[in-house]
C-alpha cells in the first residue's frame, strides 16, 4: 500500500497545537464554494504552521502521477507563510482554544473486474480542527488537484468528501475496475 499523507514528524507538529489558543486562519479568500488553493497557516499564541496541499509524484496505476498530498510545516521568521499562488493574505479570526485535531485518513483500494487488488493507497482527505466553540475543516479536494475546501461546520461530515464520492473518483466502469474506501477518523488529542 502507498502511504501517501501526513507524516509521523507532521502529525506530531498538529498535535503540539492542542490546547493553545487558535489566534486566526491565513489564507487566500475564500470563493463561494469555500475554495482556497494550496494552502492554509494556523495561527496560534505559541506558534504558526503551515497546512499545504501540494501535488507529488507517486507510482499511479504503475506509472508516475502527481497526486495532491497534505504537508504540514512550522512557519518561521526565516520562513514566512506565503500562499502557494500569487494573491493577497486575508486573516480569518478564530480566537478559541483547540481542543482536538483529527486527521481523516482514507484507506483505498481498487481492483480489476476479476477482484484482484491492482492498486491500493492511504490518503488523508481532511484535517478537522476542534475548538471550544467551533468545528474547522480543511479538506483536500480532487486528489490531482491542490484545492482545498475551508469551512467553519457544525455538521463535519456533510463538509468532507463522501466515502461514496471517493468510491466514485477511484472506480472506473470503462476499465471494469471498482474502488473500496475503508476511512478512518484520528484523534491527536491525548
Amino acid at each position: 500500500m502507498i502511504v501517501h499523507g501526513i507524516n509521523e514528524k507532521e502529525v506530531q507538529i498538529l498535535k503540539s497545537l492542542i490546547g493553545t489558543r487558535l489566534i486566526c486562519f491565513k489564507s487566500q479568500q475564500k470563493d463561494s464554494w469555500n475554495r482556497i488553493f494550496g494552502n492554509i497557516a494556523l495561527v496560534t499564541e505559541k506558534a504558526e504552521i503551515e497546512l499545504r496541499n501540494e501535488l507529488t509524484e507517486i507510482d499511479y496505476f504503475g506509472d508516475s502521477e502527481d497526486v495532491s498530498k497534505f504537508y504540514v510545516n512550522q512557519i518561521t521568521a526565516e520562513n514566512p507563510f506565503c500562499l502557494m499562488i500569487e494573491d493577497s493574505v486575508i486573516e480569518t479570526s478564530v480566537n478559541e482554544t483547540i481542543t482536538d485535531i483529527i486527521i481523516v485518513k482514507d484507506e483505498i483500494i481498487v481492483k480489476d473486474s476479476s477482484g484482484k487488488s491492482i492498486y491500493e493507497i492511504s490518503t488523508d482527505d481532511a484535517v478537522i480542527i476542534k475548538t471550544d466553540s467551533s468545528a474547522y475543516v480543511i479538506s483536500r479536494d480532487w486528489h490531482l488537484e491542490e484545492d482545498m475546501f475551508f469551512i467553519k461546520t457544525a455538521d463535519i461530515q456533510r463538509d468532507i468528501r463522501s466515502i461514496t464520492d471517493i468510491i466514485s473518483e477511484w472506480s472506473d466502469e470503462e476499465d471494469g475496475t471498482v474502488a473500496s474506501c475503508d476511512r478512518k477518523e484520528i484523534s491527536l488529542k491525548s
